[in-house]
């Protein structure tokens, strides 16, 4: 489900499949969002940045958690937190850690580097 999500979700912008992976109560940054966080999250990077990859650089799971360290790639094409667009190529990793509940994802935690992704940018 998550490396699913990172492909066809995130990099193929199929955002109604966040209706199939995250629950109704689906918990985002501490609030619940439903599947409507991770659809509009990935709608708002997918919009700043053309032709976005991500690499699952190493998935583990382990009962009701799953954990995806990934990179991201993409071109910026469109304003990011307050950088207007470059046209530069940039890349950063992150670290998901998903929480399932019958099937669907319940919550989410994600630490991103964030510093990393805008100093490409500036």
């Amino acid at each position: 489900m998550a490396r699913r999500w990172l492909v066809e979700g995130w990099c193929g912008g199929d955002l109604a499949l966040a209706d199939q992976i995250f629950a109704p109560d689906f918990v985002l940054r501490g609030r619940r969002t439903g599947p409507d966080g991770p659809r509009e999250a990935a709608r708002r990077i997918r919009a700043s940045f053309a032709g976005m990859t991500v690499d699952v650089d190493l998935q583990v799971a382990e009962g009701d958690r799953v954990v995806t360290h990934y990179t991201a790639h993409g071109r910026h094409v469109a304003g990011y937190r307050g950088i207007p667009p470059t046209g530069r190529s940039a890349s950063a990793s992150g670290i998901q850690i998903w929480t399932l509940r019958d099937g669907l994802v319940v919550a989410d935690v994600n630490v991103f580097d964030e510093w990393g992704l805008v100093s490409q940018l500036r």
